[in-house]
């Protein structure tokens, strides 16, 4: 099975086009979160309806699961969850064999995919070189790292995003292999990862 994962796509339109256009090259698409760019002045409101109209024109399986910029107390959280014919937060579903499953970015449990063979989560786990940022800074989830780390969760793979540049795109956790292709504002495309299982 052959994975398009893309992350932090900060309403980027032309980003969203090219994504929809690979789409055929792929078995399954993964989104690992923010959508939408909490900050841009034309509101959260038209962002949620384009990105809603775009991901319903996918015919592929799509993954997808809430970042930062994608909940928040002026409008509504689990937008995501009401597109239709998708994968989002809290879904689990397999496809071909693959269990795949959406952790939110709100409250998440992870006991809830201890069978999953690949997890989407916005945030990578702490102490990882997906979660250190190139300054140095780590913006990772302690959570996540324990649950992991602890074996509460043990994923083939897990996809995630939120440090735009991580010291390393990928990397190991115990028996978990941790994708994070970050993100570039200033690029044409966005950065994406090709992830095989």
């Amino acid at each position: 099975m052959k994975i398009l994962h893309a992350t932090d796509l900060h309403f980027n339109q032309r980003w969203f086009k090219f994504i929809k256009d690979i789409e055929s090259n792929f078995d399954v698409v993964c989104i690992t979160g923010d959508f939408i760019d909490a900050f841009d002045e034309g509101g959260i409101a038209p962002q949620i309806a384009y990105v809603s109209k775009w991901i319903t024109n996918f015919t592929k399986p799509v993954f997808v699961c809430s970042g930062n910029h994608d909940v928040g107390l002026a409008y509504e959280q689990e937008w995501l969850n009401d597109i239709p014919n998708i994968y989002a937060d809290n879904a689990i579903k397999e496809i071909d064999g693959v269990k795949f499953g959406c952790v939110p970015y709100l409250r998440p449990n992870y006991e809830k995919f201890t069978q999953c063979d690949v997890l989407l989560s916005h945030v990578p786990p702490a102490y990882t070189k997906a979660s250190i940022s190139a300054c140095g800074d780590d913006y990772g989830s302690e959570k996540l790292y324990n649950a992991i780390g602890k074996q509460v969760i043990s994923p083939k793979i897990l996809l995630c995003g939120h440090i735009h540049n991580p010291i390393k795109n990928i990397c190991r956790l115990k028996y978990t292999t941790i994708y994070n292709p970050g993100c570039d504002r200033n690029l044409k495309e966005p950065r994406i990862g090709v992830v095989r299982i």
